[in-house]
């Protein structure tokens, strides 16, 4: 579920319906500087498919404006200038927030009175910014010092800081107040795989809040599409061919304990892992476990996929039989049916095809292992 808020609502930008409301309530007021007199300014509505274009304020020779629009529903809103130039709000019913800001330069100047959900989304915005910053910056000099291994090794480990202390700040504020539009926009730039039971507390809290929201809709819908896919429901089917050419289905293996293994021969993390997964086996293929190996490989790049997967399956000692692949890459079939984003990702699923474990690796699957056979 990774259908950002930010790119979610830069995916309407474009679509704009002149759906205009004049009231006789003047709600949202504020002056921009650097703006000549008799410019327009405008209102828009966002849905999680549309912009609607709700009122149009002119700038007065002070610089100041109002939009004679009464908020009557809770959602995301936006001011724009132009399709360069705007901010994204969040406005409660009732609400008449006074917004101040340099009209050349909105985002970056803007002050709002009067809307606490859109205080706490601009300063979402702003971590949101800053963060990505500092993953490129570092995802710069981590790509530029491949030959220096322990600079290296400091840069990744420092992305990955940047990263976990983004996912504290998503966090943190979900927790504060899941009921919130501005916590759907932060849940949703965490894994699901790994936050599900706060995708589900997000969801829960606006089902009572705000159960006919479009946003609120739209993320359920999503939501409820993603849950076959946790601890606790049957791992979906598939049917691949093996390296002789012959359909494996998961169901045939129902009676083990079987770890699904999505990975490739061009995945240095995948075959990083591969150690672990063979000594785990060795360890416990006589109390019933085993391993089906799904392969994305297959990419453009590869002159001979097939070749390439069956030569890392021999290099890594790959000794359980069921390895299995339809060779095309992130055009496989098993990647939207079980919503994968990233490989190694792995399935841990029981005797009777019930998911017990997502994304264990290392040491994490060792120990769950272990609990499983003790």
């Amino acid at each position: 579920m990774k259908q950002l808020f930010i790119v979610t609502i830069l995916s309407v930008l474009l679509i704009s319906c002149g759906e205009q409301n004049n009231s006789d309530n003047s709600s949202i007021s504020g002056n921009l500087t650097n703006l000549n007199e008799g410019s327009q300014v405008y209102l828009d509505y966002l849905t999680p498919t549309q912009l609607f274009t709700k009122d149009t304020a002119i700038i007065d020779g002070s610089g100041n404006y109002h939009f004679n629009y009464k908020i009557e529903d809770l959602g995301y809103y936006r001011l724009r200038i132009n399709n360069e130039n705007f901010i994204n709000l969040v406005f409660n019913v009732g609400e008449t927030p006074i917004i101040n800001g340099d009209g050349s330069n909105l985002m970056d100047s803007y002050t709002i009175e009067g809307s606490p959900e859109s205080n706490k989304l601009k300063q979402f915005q702003i971590a949101y910014k800053v963060n990505n910053w500092k993953q490129d910056s570092l995802g710069a000099l981590y790509n530029s010092n491949r030959n220096d291994q322990e600079l290296f090794v400091k840069l990744q480990v420092s992305k990955f800081g940047a990263i976990s202390e983004m996912k504290k700040v998503y966090m943190g504020l979900i927790e504060e107040n899941p009921a919130s539009l501005v916590s759907l926009a932060a849940v949703q730039q965490l894994d699901a795989k790994v936050a599900i039971d706060l995708y589900r507390k997000v969801d829960h809290a606006l089902n009572k809040t705000i159960p006919n929201n479009p946003w609120f809709l739209d993320f359920h819908k999503k939501l409820e599409s993603m849950v076959s896919l946790y601890v606790g429901e049957p791992a979906p089917e598939f049917t691949l061919n093996n390296t002789d050419g012959n359909p494996i289905s998961l169901s045939s293996l129902k009676g083990k304990v079987v770890l699904i293994d999505f990975w490739a021969s061009w995945c240095r993390p995948c075959r990083a892992e591969n150690p672990n997964v063979v000594k785990l086996y060795n360890k416990y293929k006589n109390k019933g476990f085993d391993v089906l190996s799904v392969s994305l490989d297959g990419m453009p790049r590869q002159q001979n996929a097939k070749q390439d997967w069956l030569a890392a399956i021999e290099k890594d000692g790959l000794v359980w039989k069921n390895h299995v692949s339809d060779l095309k890459g992130w055009k496989s079939s098993v990647v939207p049916q079980f919503n994968i984003e990233g490989i190694p990702f792995t399935l841990l699923v029981d005797e009777k095809g019930i998911i017990i474990g997502m994304n264990l690796r290392g040491m994490d699957l060792e120990k769950k292992l272990a609990t499983v056979f003790k």
